[in-house]
């Protein structure tokens, strides 16, 4: 039987109705936190929410909230500490993309990207870091990007994006840091959610080319990603902060 490493912890899970949110949720889970999963999906959250319940066997939430919206960010933290007790991971992971040629590139899909990606990612920590500094503990994991480290063709907002939650990342390190909080950021690379597919379908072969890059000849799983979140939010990553770590299958070491 595998080891338990988050018995008795609580956490929030932005994105979390498809994806990798939900996958993130249901590791979470099965490793013995109870979770509340956000997104601004009702439907398909409290759909995500019910799965992972029945299948763990521990206390899932549904909130919908706008990652977007700072009483939104407050009120699901508020949700997790009434639920709960107390907050112990924070799993910022709720991200769009907008694909455009830089020099026609939208201002309004530029705000969105931007909003959802990087400004939802500092409202959500910044309300969760309120309630862990009380505690003087808490896990912050922020999902990023392989595109926080390397440029890709008509995502400058996407890629300008990540690039700002790895920075973040590192501010929130330093300055929780001494309150016993670390932080810490995983930078996916390409994994078999919709949007990749949805991306497939408008570039037949995509995936095909992806693999074909990647040293151990598959693309990740959303539970490959899951998994390095579980390590990050345990006690076996206590003295790791301020890190970005790829899980990525070794595409990037051709690039």
């Amino acid at each position: 039987m595998t080891a338990r490493l988050l018995e008795g912890k609580s956490a929030i899970v932005t994105g979390a109705a498809q994806g990798i949110g939900r996958a993130i949720a249901l590791e979470l889970a099965r490793h013995g936190a109870n979770v509340v999963l956000a997104d601004v999906d009702t439907e398909a959250v409290e759909a995500a929410a019910g799965a992972v319940a029945e299948e763990t066997r521990v206390k899932t939430i549904a909130v919908t909230a706008d990652v977007t919206v700072k009483a939104d960010a407050e009120r699901t933290v508020a949700v997790a500490v009434e639920a709960f007790g107390r907050l112990d991971i924070l799993v910022n992971n709720a991200g769009v993309h907008r694909s455009h040629p830089l020099l026609d590139y939208p201002e309004s899909d530029w705000d969105v990207v931007m909003a959802v990606n990087a400004k939802g990612t500092f409202l959500f920590s910044q309300a969760a870091a309120r309630v862990m500094v009380e505690q003087k503990s808490g896990r912050i994991i922020n999902i990023a990007s392989a595109s926080a480290k390397k440029p890709d063709m008509d995502a400058c907002a996407y890629n300008a994006s990540k690039s700002a939650i790895v920075g973040l990342t590192r501010c929130l390190a330093l300055e929780l840091g001494p309150c016993g909080i670390t932080a810490n950021a995983i930078c996916p690379g390409a994994t078999d959610t919709p949007m990749l597919r949805e991306f497939d379908r408008k570039l037949p072969g995509l995936i095909d080319m992806l693999v074909e890059r990647t040293p151990l000849g598959r693309i990740a799983q959303p539970r490959d990603q899951a998994n390095a979140v579980v390590f990050l939010a345990s006690d076996l990553a206590s003295h790791i902060t301020g890190e970005s770590i790829l899980v990525a299958g070794g595409e990037l070491m051709s690039q």
